[in-house]
This record gives structure tokens, sequence and C-alpha cells, in this order.
């Protein structure tokens, strides 16, 4: 069932070809440079038996550049996470916007605590999972909010995250809006064009969690 999970997703190394959208315009982005961060959070306080802690921002989980200009570079964070102890993990990205729920099941409450949290089978703390995969960049999603519900009989004192963290800097290569391509550059147009008409191949990232209303289309 692990690699099942794992396999959800991967690392994406120098060299790669990345997209996503901000404010109805993709961004294109080359990968030029990575590196590795590694981090274990040890959560702020005792759990309760039945009860919920948080939500903490982690002050050190925070990525801290964005785009710049001047450079034509920009700061992209690709993070995963493992969980060490009986809690139910759930977050928000970057502080209110719920993650990994479906459309007819609400955000978790005192009552609906088995919707959209991870746990520690889905993401062991020295094998994190890709299932757990955020992505940090500014001035989207700066950080997470991270909450924990214990649902055991017992309390929970050591609670524990492992954080995997592949830090990357790219070189933007342009953008599209409603259909027009602007690139950063001339020398990028013709690449820029064949980005964008998938003759170059890329990985789309997705900044934000898919939303989707609680109905059916109309006629069904």
């Amino acid at each position: 069932m692990y690699d099942a999970l794992n396999s959800w997703s991967k690392w994406i190394e120098e060299g790669w070809f990345i997209s996503f959208v901000q404010d109805d315009t993709r961004y294109y982005e080359h990968v030029i440079l990575r590196d590795f961060a590694h981090w274990e959070y040890e959560w702020e306080e005792t759990i309760l038996s039945g009860r919920e802690s948080g939500p903490y921002t982690p002050d050190d989980l925070e990525i801290t550049r964005g785009y710049d200009s001047a450079k034509n570079s920009n700061h992209i964070w690709q993070v995963i996470f493992g969980i060490k102890g009986q809690a139910y993990i759930y977050i928000e990205n970057p502080t209110d916007t719920h993650r990994h729920g479906i459309p007819k099941r609400p955000k978790p409450s005192s009552v609906l605590r088995e919707v959209s949290h991870f746990n520690e089978w889905m993401s062991p703390f020295h094998e994190p999972s890709f299932i757990t995969q955020q992505y940090l960049i500014r001035p989207t999603n700066i950080y997470l909010a991270i909450s924990a519900y214990n649902p055991t009989s017992v309390n929970i004192t050591d609670l524990r995250l492992n954080f995997f963290i592949n830090k990357m800097i790219t070189e933007r290569i342009g953008t599209e809006y409603q259909g027009r391509l602007t690139p950063t550059s001339p020398k990028w147009s013709e690449t820029l064009d064949k980005l964008s008409r998938r003759v170059i191949p890329h990985k789309p990232i997705t900044l934000a969690p898919v939303q989707l209303p609680a109905v059916a289309p109309s006629g069904e």
C-alpha cells in the first residue's frame, strides 16, 4: 500500500520545465538549481484524548523569497512530510484553504473527523509519502497551517512531523493569459510557444486544492 501512495508523485529535478496558475495566468518556468532540506517538527503541546490542537503555522517552514524580476528567478518548495504518532493531521494552504476534502463532506468538525486527514500509516515518519505533497511559493502559498486531532483514548505527547523539502530556483520562461503568450525574453519565444502547445513536455504543479461544488451538472 505504501508504494501505491508514494507513486502519487516524485521529486522535481533540475532541467525540468514546470507551470502553475496564479490569478488566471499560467506561468512557465525552468528548474535551474535545487537543494534538499530536512526538518523534524515536534508538536507544540500535548493533544488530549478526543481533542483538537492547532492550527499552527511553523515559522521555520516558510518560503522567504519569491520572484525577482531583475534576475528573472523564482523560488519554489516541494514539500512532503511523514508522521510519528497516532494523530490525524489536517492541512490548510496557506492558512485558510482546506486541502484534501471532497465536495459533499465539509471541513472536519467535532462530529466529523474522518474527512481529509493524514495519519501515520499513510505517510510514515521515516518514509514520507507523496500524497502529503504541497508546494510553497510566494505570494500565494507562503506557509502551511497544520492542525492535529487525537482519536485515541490516551493523550498524545510525542507527535512529530518529518518534513522533506525540495528547494528549487527557477528561471521564468513566460506567461500565458487568455491564450496570449508573453515571454520574459525574446530568446524564450519559441520555447514558450512549444511549452504551451505541449511540443516540449512540462510538469504542471497544483498550488491550490481542487474544489468542486456538491451539486450534479444540469441534466443529471
